[in-house]
């Protein structure tokens, strides 16, 4: 008894010190940045380490499918939150989104995913995510104040929480549900609700926002690890998943920062012209 308190302890710790790390440095990096890195896979990461502990190959590959198909419903909140946040409070904006995402969840939970199916949900409801016209009230965030020691333990508690518990009775709940709940949006999550009570709806969906593109790292990141599971084992996968992760944010962010570069220039080579 004593052993298994130690080990989901430890999962909450680690889980928690990833999660509050990579959202902090998120909130300082500015909508661009910050939104490729609460983009990777901060709180999936931790989760499938220690599943990959515990649980067989077959088990996790189920479980990423479903966490593939459930990329989809993180699409959605982050349709729904933006539009939210512009209008109301961070309660309403956040637990709006995170009803619908909800919603999806209990839909996908009855679907018989296979990769292809689970891939097309998930690019379709990006695609949409990509092509829908952004809100008005959109604004970036301001100059990165401190962070209270009572947010980051009340983040730790969360996400550690969230991930370790969902670990601990994977064997119980079964592959699809493990799957599902490891998607839990915790790090944008964290990032809309902080962000939104200190600096605005607008600072905080624009953030949340710049993130979309960048979740097809995310994407990725599935893909190879669904795919690398049973040749390779759980671990191995892992590792090579998360340099794919990697390497497609770099990519996402240096082109994104070339595009706001080019935009900022556009303006000035006209004036030169004229």
């Amino acid at each position: 008894m004593l052993l298994e308190l130690g080990m989901l302890l430890v999962k909450m710790i680690l889980t928690a010190a990833v999660v509050v790390g990579a959202s902090v440095v998120a909130e300082r990096s500015g909508p661009l940045l910050g939104g490729v890195i609460i983009s990777l896979p901060i709180s999936s990461g931790p989760g499938m380490f220690f599943l990959a502990l515990q649980a067989e190959d077959r088990f996790i590959a189920d479980s990423v499918l479903y966490t593939l198909g459930m990329s989809a419903a993180i699409a959605v909140f982050l349709i729904v939150y933006p539009r939210l946040a512009v209008h109301f409070g961070a309660f309403v904006s956040v637990g709006g989104a995170l009803l619908v995402w909800c919603g999806v969840g209990v839909l996908v939970q009855y679907l018989p995913l296979q990769l292809w199916s689970a891939l097309g949900l998930t690019l379709a409801a990006f695609g949409a995510a990509i092509l829908v016209p952004r809100p008005a009230g959109l604004k970036p965030p301001p100059r990165p104040v401190g962070i209270s020691g009572l947010e980051l333990v009340g983040r730790a508690l969360i996400t550690g929480g969230i991930i370790a518990g969902v670990v601990t009775v994977s064997a119980l709940i079964g592959p699809r549900a493990t799957g599902i709940l490891m998607s839990f949006p915790t790090a944008f999550t964290a990032i809309a609700f902080i962000m939104h009570r200190r600096h605005g709806g607008g600072a905080a969906a624009a953030t949340l926002l710049a993130s979309t593109v960048g979740m097809l790292s995310f994407v990725a990141y599935l893909i190879a690890l669904y795919l690398l599971i049973m040749p390779l084992g759980a671990l191995p996968a892992l590792g090579v998943a998360l340099c794919v992760a990697a390497t497609a944010s770099t990519i996402i962010a240096v082109t994104g920062r070339r595009r706001a570069r080019n935009r900022r220039l556009q303006p000035t080579l006209a004036d030169e012209a004229r």
